[in-house]
């Protein structure tokens, strides 16, 4: 039934309402949603053209701001959800665009028995995989640790190799960490350290003890120049003594004293 208006031109009469309806809101997970109950109340303001139906407006406008919110819970959070959005509509609110007042608003929400034990099953995948992403990542972690300790040291990895499957040990085992280390070094540019120190280690089992010490002095005098006085230090201490003087005669005392004598005219004759 339309309502009388104003006559001599005047604005109709402002209208006002209540609110009271119930309808499903959507939760975090599709498919198990709120059950939510709106009250609330509203009224027109003032306008020469007023809204067809300001029951509706102000009811779309209440669902839109508490399905918004309801989209963002699960279904065990129907607490704090409904907290959120009574917090939101308990001020009146203007309509934007049109002239209607929602003068306050209220929900309740609920939730299905199913609703809420997929909402736990859901919790709980979430903490499943969250637990298995931090594992793999623990173990990556682990697995480079020990990666880069045992390129820096090969014979740690015959060590951990026996404290972890001491069955597998054999009379093959050195053999096969060897060609291992090898090729896994090949893929690591920082690792070829450790096969340059087995070449260098190589390189002087047959150098003389002479030999020995100026590699020695060289890599010190080296390894001062770059600023590691104690690395020099530590170099210098794996210098081999003089050995103690035989008491038997060397070769050069053996040799013929005549033989290293220059040859004067005479004797050069007489040979």
């Amino acid at each position: 039934m339309r309502r009388p208006r104003r006559r001599h031109g005047g604005w109709p009469t402002p209208r006002a309402g209540t609110l009271d309806l119930t309808c499903p809101a959507p939760t975090a997970l599709p498919g198990h949603p709120f059950t939510l109950t709106l009250t609330g109340a509203w009224e027109e303001l003032p306008s020469p053209r007023p809204h067809h139906s300001p029951h509706a407006a102000a009811a779309d406008h209440a669902l839109e701001i508490a399905r918004t919110i309801t989209a963002d819970y699960l279904a065990t959070d129907a607490v704090p959800a409904t907290a959120r959005i009574n917090t939101v509509l308990g001020c009146p609110t203007d309509l934007p665009t049109l002239p209607i007042r929602l003068l306050w608003g209220h929900v309740h929400l609920t939730a299905e028995p199913g609703a809420v034990q997929a909402a736990h099953n859901h919790q709980q995948h979430l903490h499943d995989l969250q637990q298995r992403h931090a594992e793999h990542t623990r173990r990556l972690d682990h697995a480079h640790t020990l990666r880069d300790t045992l390129m820096s040291d090969p014979s740690l990895a015959l060590s951990y190799w026996f404290a972890t499957a001491p069955q597998t040990i054999d009379t093959n085992t050195l053999t096969r960490l060897e060609n291992l280390f090898t090729q896994a070094a090949a893929y690591a540019p920082h690792g070829q350290w450790a096969p340059l120190a087995r070449l260098l280690h190589a390189f002087a089992e047959g150098l003389t003890d002479d030999a020995k010490n100026h590699l020695i002095d060289t890599l010190a005098t080296l390894t001062d120049r770059y600023g590691r006085p104690d690395i020099t230090a530590a170099i210098q201490t794996a210098r081999i003594p003089p050995t103690t003087h035989s008491t038997q005669p060397s070769a050069p005392d053996r040799t013929p004293k005549q033989q290293t004598a220059p040859m004067t005219g005479d004797s050069a004759c007489r040979v």
